[in-house]
């Protein structure tokens, strides 16, 4: 029973780090409709309309991992029902792939992205691509630090299983 207490802790820092996904889409909506009304220049326009999209990307895909962790808990718990042994292979072998493959690439991916678009920026383009390269920026800078918190979680629960 403590695997699968483990398990359920684990999906719920999941869960909590899609809400944190969905918080920063809304606070980047809201940022979008402050500079709606704000005096726009091509570099605030650009801003505006990089955060806009964005926003609404952050909300969607963070509503979809959300309601992905509560279909992985339904069906997990079903397996270890069912199997304890072999719910404890999937997940160690599910855990490791995560813990191996998703932080390297999400870090290595979103540096590469950063300095290419700071690079971009002290390129002679409008004003109004400057702001959505800021946007962005902003964009996977929040990422970073969201896949960061959520690593926590897959780290220790990955660690409990592996001692367990």
């Amino acid at each position: 029973m403590e695997m699968l207490k483990q398990f359920e802790i684990y999906i719920t820092a999941q869960k909590a780090t899609g809400m944190q996904v969905v918080g920063f889409g809304v606070l980047l909506l809201i940022a979008a409709v402050l500079l709606h009304f704000n005096q726009l220049n091509p570099i605030t326009q650009g801003l505006r309309n990089g955060i806009f999209v964005l926003s609404i990307l952050l909300l969607a895909s963070g509503t979809g991992f959300i309601m992905n962790q509560n279909k992985l808990l339904r069906t997990k718990t079903e397996i270890f029902h069912s199997n304890k042994a072999e719910f404890k292979q999937q997940e160690v072998e599910r855990m490791q792939r995560v813990n191996k493959s998703v932080p390297t690439t999400v870090k290595v991916l979103s540096v590469v992205i950063i300095l290419v678009l700071l690079a971009l920026i002290f390129l002679n383009i409008q004003p109004l691509w400057k702001g959505v390269i800021f946007s962005v920026l902003i964009y996977l800078l929040g990422l970073l630090i969201l896949e960061s918190i959520s690593y926590l979680s897959v780290k220790t629960y990955l660690e409990f299983l592996l001692n367990s």
